[in-house]
């Protein structure tokens, strides 16, 4: 009996925390402080459908650098004549794609499967092979409208990781007044080690085993980390291709180049959304963006556009991380400039790293930097609790979707620095695609300034309405109104942005009951 007893008190062991248990850590209490229906909870506490599946893809001939040491032993290999330049593709790793008859020739001169390239440098030829690639689809949940999310191709990606990006874009899109649900998903991929038609290939192969779960009124994915318009064109064709309605499936994907359904303003809408939200920051305050400064991790589109935003303002960029080093220049760091190194043919990397307008510094050197704002836009996590605790900044705006950890979070509140959370300042993105969704649907086209309008509108008016809601300033004015979203108390801006999400989501859950 006393064995008996013993064993019924070994507490129950600890959940392990991960990506999404940490995400939904901010879920838990703003449901706790708004007091959520308990099946509403249940309903948001976990995705409707996680689904994982592999897509397979043949792959081309490589060439494979030796080093010089492995080249010593072919220091008499005569250089092959290459037939076609522009069949060669030169990857960021250092190898080469041999698309086509670049290297077809009664001259080819080969020796135990190695070769010698006018640039002097000697090759493996690595034939081309078969290669799986895990995929997936988080779909979290469809309450307010079609699950909606990016697509991401990036090596360290998970289910987990995409549970988290899932429900965040639930929130997201209830935050932005569009009729979305949250969905998210992609590949295991670096994209930079794969050629142009590799990728056309393993996207249009993802679509194929992709088409059953998606639809422009079911589930809309988008372009993310490591994906562009040009991935979305692809992933349009595929979809539609054959189908007797194409053109009414135009609102497949959203983040389309404009000459095929896209909306203008799109490319720039996450990095525009992040400058509106920062702009009424200060704007309350009585101040502009004349004379800031800030400091910018990732130089994607999210960051290179909102960097481009920011400095037309009047902001001066300071310092620039991404995921090969980091830059700085006190006086400040020409945009334009910039943006032209990182889009020249021979970067292959695409990085910051090199440019000439600035000093190259370490990446534990970029956190210490001193601004008044730091724009993380890169990937999740980024702001520990150690480098909150470094930061020399008054504003953190989160361009980035979950760039700090809920320890880092505490800290910054604890230091007094302000924050503008991912779900309300890089909502412009999901806001803009539910724009070209609408132009799809109706086949309009809206102009820039017009889309820039309504964008405006709805960030401006949502982030003040979080203000509030932090601030426990219940009211109503010609902007917006917040009454129906305070709670009796003063609460963090991340909490507050997620009590506005849970409140509109749960409106839908009981005005329109639950189906059985």
């Amino acid at each position: 009996m006393a064995n008996e007893e013993n064993f019924m008190r070994v507490p129950a062991p600890t959940p392990k925390r991960t990506v999404y248990t940490e995400a939904m850590e901010i879920f838990h209490r703003a449901a706790d402080l708004i007091g959520l229906d308990k099946r509403v909870r249940l309903e948001l506490e976990e995705p409707d459908y996680e689904h994982i599946f592999y897509v397979t893809a043949k792959l081309k001939d490589r060439l494979v650098p030796l080093t010089p040491e492995q080249a010593r032993d072919f220091s008499d290999l005569q250089p092959t004549q290459v037939r076609n330049p522009e069949g060669l593709e030169r990857l960021a790793d250092g190898k080469i794609i041999l698309n086509g008859r670049a290297l077809l020739g009664s001259d080819v001169s080969i020796r135990r499967g190695h070769l010698r390239l006018p640039d002097g440098h000697v090759y493996q030829l690595v034939p081309g092979e078969s290669q799986r690639f895990k995929a997936y689809r988080v779909q979290h949940n469809q309450a307010r409208g079609p699950y909606k999310g990016g697509i991401r191709y990036h090596r360290e990606v998970s289910l987990d990781l995409f549970k988290a990006l899932a429900a965040e874009m639930t929130w997201k899109t209830a935050i932005s007044e569009v009729p979305f649900g949250g969905g998210k998903g992609g590949i295991q991929i670096d994209p930079r080690a794969y050629g142009r038609e590799e990728l056309e290939n393993i996207t249009l192969r993802f679509m194929y085993k992709l088409k059953s779960m998606i639809g422009p009124n079911i589930d809309i994915p988008a372009p993310d980390v490591g994906t562009n318009g040009d991935i979305m064109a692809l992933m349009y064709r595929q979809y539609s291709d054959g189908e007797r309605d194409r053109h009414g499936m135009r609102g497949i994907v959203t983040g389309k180049d404009v000459r095929i359904g896209g909306s203008e303003g799109r490319a720039a809408a996450t990095g525009q959304g992040v400058a509106f939200c920062i702009e009424d920051y200060y704007a309350e305050k009585g101040e502009n963006l004349r004379g800031k400064s800030f400091i910018l991790q990732g130089f994607g589109n999210v960051g290179s556009h909102g960097a481009a935003i920011l400095q037309r303002m009047g902001a001066r960029l300071l310092a620039v991380n991404d995921a090969d080093g980091t830059i700085y220049n006190g006086d400040g760091i020409d945009v334009t400039a910039l943006l032209a190194h990182v889009n020249d043919p021979k970067n292959l990397r695409r990085s910051v790293l090199g440019f000439a307008g600035a000093q190259k510094i370490d990446k534990k050197d970029f956190w210490e930097v001193q601004a008044d704002i730091c724009l993380p836009a890169a990937l999740g996590g980024e702001i520990t609790a150690d480098v909150a605790e470094r930061l020399k900044v008054k504003l953190v705006a989160e361009g980035a979707n979950g760039p700090t950890t809920p320890e880092a979070d505490r800290v910054l509140q604890k230091r007094g620095i302000d924050m503008i959370p991912d779900i309300i300042a890089n909502a412009g993105g999901v806001t803009v695609s539910y724009y070209e969704w609408i132009q799809n649907k109706r086949m309009e086209r809206w102009s820039e300034p017009e889309v820039n309008q309504r964008l405006e509108h709805a960030m401006k008016r949502n982030y003040r309405i979080i203000r509030d809601i932090s601030r426990n300033q219940s009211r109503r004015s010609d902007t917006h109104d917040s009454r129906p979203f305070c709670i009796g108390k003063e609460v963090d801006p991340r909490c507050a942005a997620m009590i506005l999400a849970l409140k509109r989501i749960e409106a839908h859950y009981l005005l329109e009951g639950f189906s059985q």
